[in-house]
């Protein structure tokens, strides 16, 4: 594909991108609500993902024909699974459901809308502009987490050199003064379809919920989540998500495909939707089959409604804890989360050059996708692997909350003493 026929395309596809609901919290809030968008993940989609049956014989221009529809991409690396816009008129469902039933695509779905499940960048609780920057990264240094996980033992064996993270989020401010430095070049926009995986506010409400560019801050937030963890990793910036904390599967799947082709040994995903993928669970069991560990945020909705990417076979889902190392109150439970991670009240990097506290399995999910950093860091193992043992060395907490709140340095400690053959335990 050429250049401007990229460019086209994400023009086209930015148009149709599916509007989500508010993730705002209320205005003057200590720190941002912990809220998820409960709405349907295919209010307004307009776009059909279809994978093509190679024994059938078809292109996928005799299924336009069929069905009206035209290719608007075809997913990187992937072998016939394309992105196609629906005719006006038809409902995405219904025609989706059709081309499910044809013997010559192997599925059909919806371009499903995902969403960050945390409130506005701007009611998160930022320092006031007369504390001095040494007084912010002080907060993010000493917050209860870095006690609660056992950092400071886990970091006198390894702080995960050499491990690479991929943030699938909002992007990322690359020139933040936690994260200068600390980034890697290969990082892409698969929104805006370019090099560049900045945070990229627009001052525009694109979804038409009455607040602009809210999801901003959130990947650039999340990406200092896993340092704190693992600070001698590199983070690899992909946006996945608009300024508003909206995306779709098929921008996700592309960007899971890109983070493994560069050399990702761990992929965090702090969004989701209710809705299950099989374009998604592919792209993820093949990047599991590739050595990749996937982390996902398990929602905010107080819930134990499944959500995805988390609840898929090959992701380890995380629920929140709070200061007291119990799940909060705002956070997914169920038999589907594997573990639980501090989410209440984290500080971390904001745009531009601030530091914020901020609540969430978003918040959670990369404290998780640091400590399998640096597990790896340790000696490298299989996704499986890596995930038993964060698994095994929880402390359990309740029934809700899979395996329990990860130890870090118990997990850095069992690391070194296994080798690389973990059990599949608890």
């Amino acid at each position: 594909m050429t250049r401007p026929e990229r460019v086209v395309r994400a023009i086209r596809r930015t148009a149709v991108l599916a509007s989500a609901a508010a993730l705002a919290a209320a205005l003057g809030a200590p720190h941002a609500a912990a809220q998820e968008d409960d709405d349907d993940p295919i209010a307004g989609v307009r776009e059909v993902v279809v994978k093509l049956d190679p024994a059938a014989g078809a292109t996928i221009e005799e299924i336009n024909s069929t069905y009206g529809t035209s290719t608007l991409d075809t997913l990187l690396g992937s072998a016939g699974i394309h992105l196609l816009a629906v005719p006006e008129g038809s409902a995405v469902d219904d025609i989706a459901e059709a081309m499910d039933e044809d013997p010559r695509l192997v599925y059909a779905e919806p371009n499903f809308t995902q969403s960050a499940p945390e409130g506005a960048s701007r009611f998160a609780s930022a320092w006031n502009d007369s504390d001095p920057s040494a007084v912010r990264a002080e907060r993010y240094g000493s917050q209860y987490a870095v006690t609660q996980l056992g950092l400071p033992a886990a970091h006198a064996v390894t702080r995960g050199a050499g491990v690479v993270v991929a943030v699938l989020d909002t992007g990322v401010q690359l020139d933040h003064p936690l994260l200068a430095g600390r980034t890697l070049g290969g990082g892409y926009d698969v929104v805006d379809d370019d090099p560049d995986p900045s945070e990229a506010a627009n001052g525009v409400d694109d979804d038409a919920d009455g607040k602009v560019d809210e999801g901003t801050g959130h990947g650039t937030h999340v990406a200092g989540a896993a340092l704190l963890v693992a600070p001698d990793a590199r983070i690899l910036p992909m946006r996945v998500l608009d300024s508003e904390g909206n995306g779709s599967v098929f921008t996700t799947a592309e960007a899971v495909n890109l983070a493994v082709a560069s050399g990702a040994d761990v992929i965090n995903m702090s969004f989701g939707s209710t809705a299950r993928s099989e374009l998604l669970e592919e792209v993820e069991g093949d990047a599991d089959e590739s050595g990749a560990v996937l982390v996902a945020a398990a929602g905010n909705l107080a819930s134990t409604e499944r959500q995805y990417p988390a609840a898929a076979e090959d992701t380890v889902a995380v629920t929140a804890t709070d200061v007291n190392g119990v799940r909060a109150p705002f956070a997914n439970s169920g038999p589907w989360i594997d573990v639980a991670a501090p989410g209440d009240d984290i500080v971390s990097a904001l745009p531009v050059g601030a530091y914020a506290e901020w609540d969430g399995t978003s918040m959670a999910a990369p404290l998780v996708a640091g400590e399998a950093a640096l597990v790896l860091a340790v000696r490298p193992r299989s996704p499986e692997e890596v995930t038993a043992l964060v698994r095994r060395t929880a402390v359990r907490i309740d029934s809700g909350s899979g395996a329990g709140r990860i130890d870090v340095a118990a997990a850095v400690r069992a690391a070194a003493e296994t080798g690389g053959e973990d059990g599949e335990g608890d």
